[in-house]
């Protein structure tokens, strides 16, 4: 979720008592941390921490053992990292030995790219998109390979770009131009490393289809996790969008509103209305990669700004926090029917790892209150998302991993 700008069940009420006090008396599992994250044992979902800083690992330790990695940004313009704090986070997790997930970006910022709009930059990020597929800009990715062979107990899992997209990515309906792209980047990189760098292939959730780059080159599937995804509304400046799309949103139940093939009292396939806490699309992406034998790994995932309407400046989401935190861990045991489709499908084991940002995101991406850019109360994105100033949604997230079979607790 690097953008730029121009200017589960419920918690029993003992753990819901022990989750929010063990930190204050000093009990938390994160209080001494160890040199090296230990590597996720069989059948152990993995939780990465962050997207930018080690901002986010500071707050999660704060209360939770040393997650198993985190999750940074690096662009193909500059040929490095998009900030200091990227940088420095991304050599504070190699140096432990964790996972590292790398948002290697071109949309952003694309090469070449002299100024204009946002449609002239996606014409321009679809050009670099097919130039890429080409063999072109090859030396922007060695900073990346040296860091990754510097680094052999790492494990990389590269981004090639994120929440890609037609609209960004795509030169005709084919989608050749993307898929020749993650192809190329990916044996570019394979051949001057040394094993330790797998790839991620993570679509905005509907176009996973067209998009796919194939199985001989996809190693795991990706997914952002935010609002709609979960069938949360969100505000944004006095503007509610209630999903996607807003006639198919039960407001009061706070559900989406789908039909999948039943039957009827005769035996005959009939469409079924139904409420679910889960976009349509989410469902299918899982069904699509279970169906492709791939996993998949919530690469964003973060509370927004789910009620406020610009009054309350403290950013917390104490009500909903907790709701939204139920529906993410809830995804990750579904079993079900899906939308549009007739059956019922068990995607239980299809996410196996999921990465929190846990960012004060009032501040900007990063999360840091340095002056730099911030978010205006009431808008979509102004929300404190750390776990450590919301307790209901933090022992609900405590529950989740426990619950989930993660290898770290808090």
């Amino acid at each position: 979720m690097h953008r730029t700008y121009a200017p589960p069940s419920r918690a029993f009420p003992l753990l819901l008592a022990l989750c929010c006090l063990l930190p204050l008396l000093g009990l938390a599992g994160g209080t001494a941390h160890a040199a090296t994250s230990a590597p996720a044992a069989p059948g152990e979902r993995q939780l990465l921490i962050g997207q930018s800083s080690k901002a986010a690992w500071d707050d999660w330790t704060s209360f939770g053992q040393d997650p198993a990695g985190g999750s940074v940004y690096y662009e193909v313009a500059s040929g490095t990292w998009v900030g200091a704090n990227h940088a420095a986070y991304a050599s504070f997790l190699a140096d432990r030995g964790a996972t590292i997930q790398v948002g290697v970006s071109w949309k952003d910022n694309p090469p070449g790219f002299t100024g204009g709009d946002e449609a002239a930059k996606a014409a321009r990020s679809r050009e670099v998109t097919r130039e890429l597929g080409e063999g072109q800009y090859a030396d922007r990715f060695t900073t990346l390979i040296d860091f990754a062979n510097a680094h052999p107990a790492a494990t990389f899992l590269l981004r090639l770009d994120y929440e890609v997209s037609p609209y960004y990515h795509c030169t005709d309906e084919s989608c050749d131009s993307y898929k020749k792209a993650f192809a190329r980047i990916r044996a570019l990189i394979d051949g001057r490393t040394h094993g330790n760098v797998q790839y991620v292939f993570h679509p905005v959730r509907g176009s996973y289809a067209q998009m796919y780059p194939g199985d001989a080159v996809v190693d795991r599937v990706g997914v952002s996790l935010f609002a709609h995804e979960l069938c949360l509304p969100m505000y944004d400046n006095g503007y509610l969008y209630n999903g996607t799309p807003p006639d198919n949103y039960d407001t009061a139940d706070l559900q989406c509103r789908n039909a999948y093939i039943g039957k009827d009292s005769s035996g005959n396939d009939a469409a079924v209305w139904k409420n679910w806490d889960y976009d349509g699309n989410v469902l299918k992406m899982m069904k699509f990669a279970q169906d492709h034998g791939k996993k998949m790994i919530v690469s964003e995932g973060g509370m927004m700004n789910f009620t406020a309407d610009g009054s309350d400046t403290s950013g917390k989401e104490p009500d909903r926090g907790a709701l939204w935190v139920q529906r993410l861990f809830g995804l990750l045991h579904y079993s079900g029917p899906i939308p549009n489709e007739s059956g019922s499908y068990d995607l239980s084991d299809v996410i196996t790892a999921v990465t929190y940002i846990d960012l004060d995101f009032r501040y900007g991406w990063d999360g840091i209150d340095d002056g730099s850019f911030d978010f205006p109360p009431g808008s979509s994105w102004f929300v404190d998302g750390r776990l450590s100033q919301s307790p209901a949604a933090r022992a609900a997230f405590c529950t989740g991993l426990a619950e989930g079979g993660f290898g770290t607790r808090c």
